[in-house]
């Protein structure tokens, strides 16, 4: 939206400054961007005498400032410099109340009210500190998506430590600068003067950092419970320096997240580098390892020796150039060597990638394939998560145009042979891939402490595999060159080869696995080793899950009700259109994407949805059936024209009700699809496309969200509220 004093400024800007050599004239929009910044900038570097103008307010332009402007600002001052100055603040979203070039008691305002945002409560000098923050893009108000309690953090950090580091912005956005700011406070409170301090965790401030325990009273402990907020711990604080019983439990619950190992709530360092750093303290023990050598019996048992538990090895491709060159792929034979000594591995895969052209949809497709015939050729178990490895520094800004496109089409290609997509990269790129629902684990490349994707970021809560620092591994048996790697546990990789001697062709038994990765609540029930006609079943407290796989005469067709068709691995646009006014009428997040993702792995046939019959054993809990009809025409080996996968998922009515969730959004959704079944004059097909909503819902979760979230109190609610009705249009159909 266009600003009039924005637009005043840079029209006076292209006005004096246009033939000035270095300036560039800025669009006349009446927009802050950039572009008017960079030249506030070279008008000031004109007025202060600079011969080569620059983008930069760096230490020359800061020199002159201090010179040649701070001993006149004061309330008459008046000149170009004071234009300029006025024209920031009208920039910044502040009003000095005019555009006149003299300095009054208004633009004095502007300043106090700029030294508030930042968390000074007393006024101070505006010296060339606070105007290079001023000459600037960064807020120093609470932006969309900003947190209140790291705002409240940066101006601390702002009027306590600012000559370590200059003025932060205090936007409510924990990135990059404000976790530097962090280890400046560290440092300052260990000693370290301003110049000594550098902003790094180095060797010196491992050495100073301090042990916290119960009870402790400092600033070291504030600088702790700032640290354990941004890494989402501690989350209802208070920030008082005050190491009490709820920080102990965030410390020890961060220790455990992180796999740092037992902690009763004492702070130390291994804590502290944790916090503030990507790869934490290097010095700390961990079961995993990656490397690119093609692992030999004696280097297998180094790892035995260094009690190591999970290798991470590369699917195909070479490492080096010129002599150095070598393969890297893992062989059946290496296999056999690692799973023999007892240890599993997790497959990597990356054949490229050096930068940011490399990824795309196109390569994705072509990766996702190259990996996932690896894997098959090796025997590698369906179900088993490849890494697939984004290994530069990708700025936020560039991922959803690259990263995303790639792992999308990986996504696609990877599923229809039942493996599971894992995400190697910086904690940013990992979290972003996975949120995007391309990737469910994440191995994280913090061993890349200067990636703008690892500082300034949480680690993903999906971690399963965390590199952390690379050296050679030795013991009496050698050496290897490997990347130490802490282990989560989501993730324990495969320690068997899978032969194929039930009869079922491979081709089915992908498509069984493949919805298992897309359906996280059936994942374990892909894995298991399947007989035809054979009910396997998984029961806890919340619900029981039976599944079985038949040979079938035909895959069905047409779409009513509950059932929709699946051609060339497309979803009908009827039932498209279906699901689609549902969303729009109830305002909730599509599910048309794993329906998709469900119709690429079926390619062809039919996918069912009914009330699950009565079970004895399930007894007055409601249950949900779905039957995948899969069409085995093209499948090579199959014996049958089609196979049905029959899943029945029964909830424990007892269990689930345990949990309150008064005013659950889930519940208010539901209620929402309920009103829509009851209005809409297509009453069967809507009450259809409610059931079929509410049971993708369901098996898209994971056990720990059932838990937590009221998703199946929705569901019961369906059911309950029209149950009856359910069971009378279902039957028309079966």
């Amino acid at each position: 939206m266009a600003d009039s004093l924005v637009l005043q400024t840079q029209q006076w800007l292209n006005k004096t400054y246009g033939n000035v050599s270095g300036y560039q004239k800025v669009t006349e929009d009446g927009k802050t961007g950039w572009p008017t910044i960079y030249a506030l900038i070279r008008g000031l570097q004109h007025e202060l005498g600079v011969k080569e103008l620059s983008d930069n307010f760096g230490d020359s332009t800061k020199k002159l400032y201090n010179e040649k402007v701070l001993p006149q600002l004061k309330n008459g001052y008046s000149g170009n410099v004071v234009y300029l100055i006025q024209g920031a603040f009208w920039c910044k979203g502040i009003s000095p109340k005019a555009f006149d070039g003299v300095f009054s008691n208004d633009t004095q305002a502007a300043v106090h009210e700029f030294q508030q945002d930042a968390g000074f409560s007393e006024g101070m000098v505006f010296n060339a500190d606070w105007a290079k923050a001023l000459f600037d893009m960064s807020a120093f108000v609470l932006v969309s998506g900003g947190d209140s309690t790291v705002r409240a953090m940066q101006q601390w950090l702002n009027a306590s430590y600012y000559e370590y580091f200059g003025i932060l912005p205090c936007d409510g956005i924990y990135q990059r600068d404000t976790n530097i700011a962090l280890i400046y406070a560290l440092q300052a409170e260990e000693g370290l003067g301003v110049g000594e301090a550098n902003g790094n965790y180095g060797e010196t401030t491992t050495k100073l950092t301090p042990t916290l325990t119960l009870g402790d009273n400092s600033t070291f402990t504030k600088i702790l419970q700032y640290a354990l907020y941004v890494n989402g711990f501690y989350l209802s604080g208070p920030f008082d320096g005050k190491y009490t019983e709820a920080v102990a439990e965030a410390v020890a619950q961060f220790a455990g997240f992180m796999m740092l190992g037992a902690n009763t709530g004492v702070a130390n360092v291994t804590i502290f580098k944790g916090l503030l750093t990507s790869n934490g303290d290097t010095n700390r023990s961990a079961e995993g390892v990656d490397t690119s050598t093609q692992l030999t019996e004696e280097q297998v048992q180094v790892l035995v020796d260094n009690k190591v538990r999970y290798v991470g090895r590369y699917l195909t491709g070479t490492v080096g150039s010129g002599v150095d060159k070598r393969d890297k792929f893992l062989t059946v034979e290496e296999i056999d060597r690692i799973t023999g000594a007892g240890l599993s591995i997790f497959p990597i895969y990356q054949d490229g990638g050096a930068d940011l052209d490399y990824f795309n949809a196109s390569q994705g497709a072509i990766d996702g394939f190259t990996a996932a015939e690896a894997a098959r050729k090796l025997g590698i178990p369906r179900g088993t998560y490849i890494y697939f490895a984004v290994d530069i520094d990708i700025q936020q800004g560039d991922i959803s145009g690259t990263v995303l496109p790639y792992f999308t089409n990986i996504y696609d290609q990877v599923i229809k042979y039942g493996y599971a997509i894992g995400v190697y990269g910086t904690r940013n790129i990992c979290s972003q891939v996975i949120k995007n629902g391309y990737a469910t684990y994440a191995f994280v490349s913090d061993m890349s402490t200067g990636y703008s994707g690892n500082l300034g970021f949480p680690m993903p809560q999906e971690w399963a595999f965390d590199q952390f620092i690379e050296f050679t591994m030795t013991s009496s048996s050698g050496s290897v060159g490997i990347d130490q790697v802490a282990v989560s546990g989501n993730d324990i990789g495969f320690d068997t080869i899978d032969i194929n001697e039930s009869g079922i062709p491979d081709g089915i038994l992908d498509k069984v696995n493949g919805v298992g990765v897309v359906l996280p609540l059936l994942r374990n029930m892909g894995k298991v080793t399947i007989t035809l006609d054979q009910e396997y079943s998984e029961k806890n407290e919340l619900y029981s899950i039976y599944v079985k796989l038949s040979e079938s005469v035909s895959s069905g067709s047409g779409d009513n009700v509950t059932s929709y068709t699946v051609s060339d691995g497309k979803l009908s646009n009827s039932f498209i259109k279906n699901m689609q006014s549902l969303y729009d009428f109830t305002k909730q997040p599509s599910n048309i994407n794993t329906l998709t993702s469900l119709a690429k792995i079926i390619q062809k046939g039919t996918i069912r949805v009914d009330v699950a019959p009565p079970r004895a054993e399930e007894s007055g809990n409601i249950g949900i059936e779905i039957s995948l009809n899969i069409d085995a025409t093209d499948i090579a080996g199959a014996k049958s024209p089609a196979y049905k996968w029959t899943i029945q998922i029964y909830f424990n009515k007892a269990g689930i009700k345990a949990s309150p969730v008064k005013n659950n959004a889930y519940i208010d959704s539901v209620e929402k699809v309920i009103q829509y079944s009851t209005t809409t004059t297509k009453q069967l097909t809507a009450k259809g496309v409610a059931l079929i909503d509410s049971w993708v819902k369901t098996v898209n979760q994971n056990k720990e969200v059932i838990k937590v979230v009221g998703v199946i109190e929705g569901l019961m609610l369906l059911f309950e509220e029209y149950g009856e009705e359910i069971f009378q249009f279902v039957s028309q159909f079966i």
